[in-house]
Formats: C-alpha cells, sequence, structure tokens
C-alpha cells in the first residue's frame, strides 16, 4: 500500500482520538461540576441546619442536616449534629444510628463516644453506655462528660464502689458540665455521690453530701429523701422524720420517702 493511501486512514484515527478525548475530558468536567454542585448544597443546608441548632430548634434542624448527608454521605459534621438533634428532641434510637455511622469513619472522635453513651443511658442501656464512656476516656481521660457517664451508668448498674472514686473527684473539682447529661449539674452529681456513700455503708459522709448539697438547693426533695434514710441508718429517727417530711412537702407523691416516714415512725 502506498504512503497516500495510507494518510487518510490515518487522519480518522487521529480525529476519532481527538474526538474521544475531548468527549473524556467533557465529561470529567461534567463530573467535576456535578462533585462541586453536590458538595457546595450540602454545605449549605449543613449551615442552615446549624442556624437552627444553635437557636435550640433541633426538631427544625433534622431535615437539613439530613440533606446535607444525602448531597455527601461522608459529611462528618453533618451526621454529628443530625445525631445530637435527635438526641434532643427524645428520639434516641435514630441519635445511637447516627452516632454509630459517624464513628464508623472517625472511630477517635471521643465526642461520638460519649454521645453514643448517652443515647445508650437514655433508653436504660447501661452496659453499652458504660462501653461507650469508657471508649471515649480512653481516647481522652480528661473529658468530664464521658466521666459523668462513666459514673452515671456504674451507679445505675449498682456498682457503687466502682462509681464512687470518680463521683469523688468529679464532686471535688465542682466543676459543671456542657454535655446533655440528665441531670448533670453539681449537686445531682453529689447526691449520686452521697448515695454511692450510703449504700457502701459510709453514712457520716453521706450525711455531709446531702446536707452540702441542700445548702445549695434547699428544694431538692431527693436530697432530702436521701438524707432521711441517712439519719435511720445512724440511728436519728426523729431528724429522718423531720427530713421525709420535708421532702413529702415538696413531692406528696414521693413513694420512697413515703416508705422512709413509715419506717421512721415504727
Amino acid at each position: 500500500m502506498k504512503p497516500s493511501e495510507r494518510q487518510p486512514g490515518r487522519r480518522s484515527v487521529l480525529g476519532l482520538a481527538l474526538i474521544l478525548l475531548l468527549a473524556g475530558c467533557s465529561g470529567l468536567r461534567s463530573q467535576v461540576s456535578q462533585q462541586w454542585t453536590q458538595a457546595w448544597q450540602a454545605q449549605r443546608s449543613y449551615h442552615d441546619g446549624l442556624v437552627r441548632y444553635e437557636a435550640k430548634d433541633y426538631r427544625g434542624a433534622i431535615p437539613y442536616f439530613a440533606r446535607a448527608l444525602a448531597h455527601d454521605p461522608a459529611f462528618d459534621d453533618a451526621e454529628t449534629h443530625l445525631a445530637w438533634s435527635y438526641y434532643y428532641v427524645g428520639d434516641y434510637p435514630q441519635a445511637t444510628r447516627h452516632f454509630r455511622q459517624a464513628l464508623a469513619r472517625q472511630p477517635r472522635w471521643e465526642g461520638l463516644h460519649t454521645g453514643l453513651g448517652w443515647s445508650r443511658y437514655r433508653v436504660g442501656r447501661y452496659h453499652l453506655a458504660l462501653e461507650a464512656f469508657q471508649a471515649a476516656l480512653g481516647l481522652d481521660p480528661r473529658y468530664r462528660d464521658a466521666a459523668v457517664g462513666r459514673a452515671y451508668a456504674l451507679f445505675q448498674l449498682r456498682r457503687y464502689a466502682e462509681a464512687l472514686p470518680e463521683l469523688a473527684r468529679l464532686t471535688r473539682e465542682g466543676a459543671y458540665f456542657y454535655f446533655p447529661a440528665p441531670n448533670s449539674d453539681v449537686e445531682e452529681v453529689r447526691s449520686r455521690y452521697a448515695w454511692c456513700l450510703y449504700y457502701t455503708g459510709a453514712y457520716r459522709q453521706a450525711r455531709e453530701e446531702f446536707a452540702k448539697g441542700l445548702q445549695a438547693h434547699p428544694k431538692r426533695e431527693g436530697l432530702h429523701n436521701g438524707l432521711g434514710w441517712t439519719y435511720l441508718k445512724l440511728g436519728d429517727r426523729a431528724k429522718a422524720r423531720e427530713s421525709f417530711e420535708r421532702a413529702l412537702r415538696l413531692e406528696p407523691d414521693y413513694a420512697d420517702a413515703r416508705a422512709g416516714l413509715a419506717e421512721a415512725n415504727r
């Protein structure tokens, strides 16, 4: 075959290659453009959700964070805020699901372990909650909210001797907690500390801690009730009666205080 006869074929091949190259570039540009659009939409939805979240409109924030994740399934901040939004509206199973999904991508994020722990705690799954809090503390031993969670879970599991040192430390430091722990202010932590002392037989120390709590919050019926039971253990029935009566004035249907009063009146 002569060179002149091969030339047209060569031009056809080159032309086809050029067409394919341009088509490929066009497809790449389209793909990049689509990815950029998705990322932009994810960020916009996340921002709109964050505005509602920071205004404590957690229910209103949920669809925006969910939309952000629909655009970008690996958007960890959106997943985390979605989990917390579900937590704050009381949908703990959904909160648990999203905390776990975020942890699958970010296993060393201690806040996710702590969020998972509180979500499990809220539905009474104390053993699993304890595992999550311990995982958080393994990553950051100074994480106070995880420490509160661990102590609370141990308390609910009636492992009072194990909870005691942690609650003693937290009470001594007097720190307030920013996590949405149930009743996690200092005096509630002190109350659990006092009950741990009570259940481990340290009644005089328990009396002191219940009394300290009442100095700060004199209208907490649980503290009066605890003080009453402590006085009973110490053999002071008159003061026990006074404490139970104060608890019942604050909460007339308080069954434990009523039982304590009946015991003190024997």
